[in-house]
Order: C-alpha cells, then sequence, then structure tokens
C-alpha cells in the first residue's frame, strides 16, 4: 500500500510539472505575440464623410462619378458605414481651385475621390494626408500619385481607363481603311498626355498611321491648331486629356471634323453622341464602380492605398454613329456593327 502512494505522488507531480511547462510555454508564446510587426490598417469606421474633387464640368466625367457614388452607397449597408458626400468641382483657374481643395481639406474628410487628371494634380501638390482614390486618369506615377501602379506607396491608388491606344486607333481604321494621318489635340507640357502619345505613336507606326499632334495652351489656341491641320489629316482623335477633352475644344474638334468631312475617333459615348464616329472606351460607370470598391475597402479598415494595386478597366464599350457614317459616305462592315455595344443613329 505504501509503494501504491509513493506511485501516485510521483504521478501527481510529473502531471504538475507538465502542467508548469506547459503555461510557462503559452506565457511565453503570448509575450512573443507583442513583439511581432503588425501591419498598420485603419479600424473601420461606423460613419465617413467624402470629399470627391472633379476635374471640370465636362460631361465626360459624369459617369464615373454617378458610379463612384452609386457603387459607394451600395456598398454602405454591407459594410454598416454611413456616408457623406461632399463634391467639388474645378474651375481650371490653378491657384483658386487649390485654395478651395486646401478649405475642404480643412474639415478633414475621411476619404477623397479625385476625378480627372487635373483633380489628382492639385491634390498631389497640397501633400495631403488623407487616404485618397484616383479615377478617370492615363498614368498615375507621371501625375505623382503613385510610385508604381503594383504598389502605390502613399495615400493614393484607384483605377486607370487606358485602353489600349493601338486597339482605338484599329478600331477607326476598321471603320475607315482610308485613315492613315490623326489629328490630336492635348494640352502643353501635359506629361501624363505626352507620355500616353508617345505610346500611342509606336503603335500607330505598326497600323501605317501617321498622328499629327498639336499642343494647345487655352481654348483660344483651340482655332488656330485646327485651322494649322486642315488638309493635313485624315480624321481626329478626341483623348484623355483636359484641352481634348474640353467643352470648347469637342465643339471645334466637331464642327472641324464636319466641315472637312472627315471622321473622328472618340473617348467615350458621350462623345460618340456629340458626332464621333466611334469610339472604344472604358465602361466609365463601372470604372467608378471599381473604384468605389477600392474606397469601401479602405474605409472598412481591410486595405491601405499604399499597398493597393492600381486597377485598369473592368469592362470596354464599342460605340459606333451610324448617323455620321452616313454622312461621311461609309459602309461600316458587318461585323464591326454587330460587336458594337451602343448603336447611335443620329449625326
Amino acid at each position: 500500500m505504501a509503494t501504491l502512494k509513493f506511485v501516485n505522488a510521483q504521478l501527481v507531480c510529473t502531471i504538475n510539472r507538465r502542467w508548469v511547462r506547459l503555461f510557462i510555454a503559452v506565457i511565453g508564446w503570448l509575450l512573443s505575440l507583442g513583439s511581432m510587426p503588425v501591419t498598420a490598417v485603419a479600424a473601420p469606421r461606423s460613419s465617413a464623410r467624402i470629399l470627391v474633387i472633379v476635374s471640370s464640368n465636362s460631361p465626360f466625367y459624369e459617369p464615373a462619378t454617378k458610379g463612384f457614388r452609386d457603387g459607394l452607397a451600395q456598398r454602405e449597408v454591407a459594410n454598416d458605414i454611413r456616408l457623406t458626400f461632399d463634391t467639388l468641382t474645378l474651375t481650371g483657374v490653378v491657384n483658386a481651385d487649390r485654395h478651395n481643395i486646401d478649405q475642404r481639406l480643412h474639415g478633414n474628410p475621411d476619404l477623397i475621390c479625385a476625378i480627372g487628371s487635373d483633380a489628382v494634380l492639385d491634390l498631389v501638390s497640397l501633400h495631403s494626408k488623407i487616404p485618397a482614390v484616383f479615377c478617370m486618369i492615363l498614368n498615375p506615377v507621371s501625375l505623382g500619385a503613385a510610385s508604381t501602379v503594383q504598389k502605390p506607396g502613399g495615400e493614393f491608388t484607384g483605377t486607370t481607363l487606358l485602353v489600349d491606344p493601338g486597339k482605338q486607333l484599329e478600331t477607326l481604321q476598321i471603320a475607315d481603311p482610308a485613315v492613315k494621318r490623326i489629328g490630336v489635340l492635348y494640352t502643353a507640357d501635359d506629361p501624363t498626355s505626352t507620355s500616353f502619345l508617345a505610346m500611342a505613336a509606336s503603335e500607330a507606326r505598326s497600323l501605317n498611321i501617321a498622328l499629327v499632334t498639336r499642343p494647345v495652351k487655352s481654348d483660344q489656341d483651340i482655332g488656330g491648331a485646327l485651322k494649322s491641320m486642315a488638309g493635313k489629316v485624315d480624321a481626329m482623335w478626341i483623348i484623355a486629356d483636359p484641352m481634348s477633352t474640353d467643352n470648347a475644344a469637342l465643339t471645334a474638334t466637331a464642327n472641324f471634323t464636319h466641315s472637312a468631312n472627315i471622321p473622328m475617333l472618340g473617348l467615350s459615348p458621350i462623345t460618340v453622341a456629340q458626332g464621333a464616329l466611334i469610339a472604344l472606351s472604358p465602361n466609365y460607370q463601372d470604372l467608378g464602380d471599381v473604384t468605389a470598391e477600392m474606397a469601401a475597402s479602405i474605409l472598412s479598415g481591410l486595405a491601405v492605398p499604399a499597398t493597393t494595386q492600381v486597377r485598369g478597366p473592368r469592362a470596354t464599350i464599342l460605340t459606333v454613329n451610324i448617323g455620321v457614317a452616313a454622312n461621311l459616305k461609309l459602309t461600316l462592315p458587318a461585323d464591326l456593327l454587330h460587336l458594337a455595344d451602343q448603336v447611335i443613329q443620329r449625326p
């Protein structure tokens, strides 16, 4: 009996020592967690104020602006975030615009959406530390809004509207094989447009197309720039550039192509409705929704701009104006019409 008691005592001691070692091990593991690096991600918000900065009152920006606001509102319930929106439309007067943005930043919005190159450039110049998403731009790196598209590295991330320029030019060439020289207006010294046109020129050469480009500094230069291209171009191209999509530029370019009886390659369904023959463009409203999806992730604390990869268009739209084609006496290929997402009948 004494032997049994001794064995039981040994067993109890062994078990106790095991529990002590396990307890020490658990405490050590818990303490080690405190020294592990933790990725800083914002806590989810129950409410958020969104500042939307739009580059101009051009109808070009309307679908993306609507897509962003609607997309974020739809995600409001899913993420349990109550949203309020403040929209600022820029005037084109740089100092005044930047002053107005700075005033809005003093209100400490939770997130900023910059739509268009001018909005992004102005916001970058103010060195804001508020999380921001961009939309309707071509190249965030050239605008200073991102180090790379894979890892922006700062307070910005978002979407670009780049549809391959070669595919856009090829679409026009299918509609009108006679086109060999294409005129383009762009903002003088704009780094994004310069970079885009260099890429486009390279792809144009592979299609035996020459680009005839004219830099423009203000609306007053548009008429002279178009006049200098008379007889030297077979078509005009509207690109994603402030002085190409400006209301005055769009109207003047449409009138120029109508008088010269040449086609215009548009940038969006809106520009096709305004007189362009054809456009291969992002679905701008869907692009706004993609931007909203990224913004919702940031607001809910699941992502930060610095490590969120910049995204491109999720969907494209082919728009054709058969009224313009009839005026130009062009017979559009049946395959092209079959592929069109939108067919506009008025010239």
